[in-house]
């Protein structure tokens, strides 16, 4: 059950937060390199790991605290 609500947090998390504050994340502290079409294949996916990372450190804080109460 704690899976099935960790992978439901990650996800909603992924989907629903917006996706400004980590553009200015990976634009201001990640060097992308490549040109055109690659660079921004790069930067988008960069972006989305990032997103994922976080999201997922996030989900199992909540769920962490929530195990212990």
């Amino acid at each position: 059950m704690k899976i099935f609500i960790f992978l439901a947090l990650v996800v909603a998390g992924v989907l629903f937060l917006p996706d400004t504050y980590f553009y200015t994340i990976v634009k201001r502290f990640i060097p992308i390199t490549g040109e055109g079409e690659y660079g921004m294949n790069n930067f988008e996916m960069t972006m989305l790991l990032i997103k994922a990372l976080l999201c997922a450190l996030g989900a199992g804080a909540v769920i962490t605290l929530l195990r212990t109460r």
